[in-house]
């Protein structure tokens, strides 16, 4: 018993923590992302300098090492005004589009400058055929890495069904199995409980039993004469 017992403790202890290590983080980043994006401004929520973005167009599709599908999870870097004095011919920037209300990520072309200073950029999308001006008020970040296949779903978990479905029920699910080993358990000892009680009262009635033929036997040993005693 006390080895199944240290089992099922082990097994909740290691679920624990992979609830714990897997869906806490997921937990934090997306309501982090959500709290962000709530507070406005043009840039996009982002943990650590770092935004995430789900690509929902074929416009970066192409056979550059740092082209991306559709239906990738980006990862773009916050640029300060500083920094994006530092842009360049093939870098790939994301701008936010304020009348569409939307992001757009393509790659840098042509820059143009006065006085040394970067004013605005010729961007394009390596699927595209056409190009853009983009001023530079308007960029918000630098692309930095991508995830093929990941952004509808990345994007599914920073909404409440998606927080549900990906923390709520595994959490639920634990809490479940929790409490049906712990009622299993406590059966199991009801069961060697009763079990116990029972020999307990087999024994006292052996006992019971055992103590009425002694003492019978020791009533007929005083009710019988000796020999040759009338």
């Amino acid at each position: 018993m006390s080895g199944k017992r240290d089992r099922g403790r082990i097994i909740s202890i290691v679920l624990m923590s992979v609830l714990t290590v897997i869906l806490v983080p997921i937990l934090v980043i997306n309501l982090t992302l959500i709290i962000k994006g709530s507070m406005g401004g043009i840039a996009p929520p982002d943990i650590f300098g770092v935004a995430p973005l789900s690509v929902a167009s074929g416009s970066m599709d192409g056979d550059r090492e740092d082209s991306f599908p559709q239906g990738s999870l980006i990862f773009i870097s916050i640029l300060s005004d500083e920094e994006k004095q530092n842009l360049s011919e093939g870098d790939i920037v994301t701008y936010y589009i304020e009348e569409e209300g939307i992001y757009v990520t393509h790659r840098i072309t042509s820059v143009s400058r006065s006085d040394g200073v970067i004013t605005s950029l010729i961007t394009r999308g390596d699927a595209n055929t056409s190009s853009e001006v983009v001023t530079l008020s308007s960029v918000v970040g630098k692309y930095l890495w991508h995830i093929a296949g990941l952004g509808d779903f990345a994007m599914f978990l920073q909404t409440p069904a998606g927080i549900l479905v990906f923390v709520g029920i595994p959490v639920i699910a634990f809490i479940a199995y929790d409490v049906i080993r712990i009622t299993l358990y406590n059966r199991k000892l009801a069961e060697r409980d009763e079990s116990v009680k029972a020999l307990a009262e087999k024994d006292e009635e052996i006992a019971r039993l055992k103590a009425l033929v002694e003492e019978r036997e020791t009533s007929e040993g005083d009710n019988n004469p000796p020999d040759g005693q009338n």
